[in-house]
């Protein structure tokens, strides 16, 4: 699993680096992989998000998880969740509709053990 982030490499190594997350985290810093992805920017969708799932907000906010930049735009990039196989084929996209909305976890795990 790779996560990529609208970060420069320093931004994310001091941010994400002593998390011990599971996964590889990449920045894209010049914003070109989303571009070339269609990824999506909006506040508003940014904002429904935080008010559809405050406690999932706070629990984040709380352990330190907050936006890298209080740049609107940064902050406005929607996630797209996306399942790549081991030839680099994209095997499903979800173009997430807020930040809460991502593909449920037994669908990457399931991914990940090959169904």
């Amino acid at each position: 699993m790779v996560g990529v982030f609208d970060a420069k490499i320093d931004e994310l190594t001091r941010r994400m680096g002593k998390r011990g997350i599971p996964f590889t985290v990449v920045a894209d810093e010049t914003y070109q992989t989303y571009l070339d992805n269609g990824v999506e920017k909006s506040f508003a969708r940014f904002m429904l998000g935080a008010m559809k799932s405050p406690l999932t907000m706070l629990k984040a906010t709380l352990k330190g998880y907050i936006p890298m930049t209080l740049s609107l735009s940064k902050m406005s990039t929607l996630p797209v969740d996306m399942l790549i196989d081991e030839d680099g084929t994209v095997v499903e996209a979800h173009y997430c509709k807020d930040t809460v909305d991502h593909l449920p976890i037994d669908r990457l795990i399931a991914f990940s053990k090959g169904s």
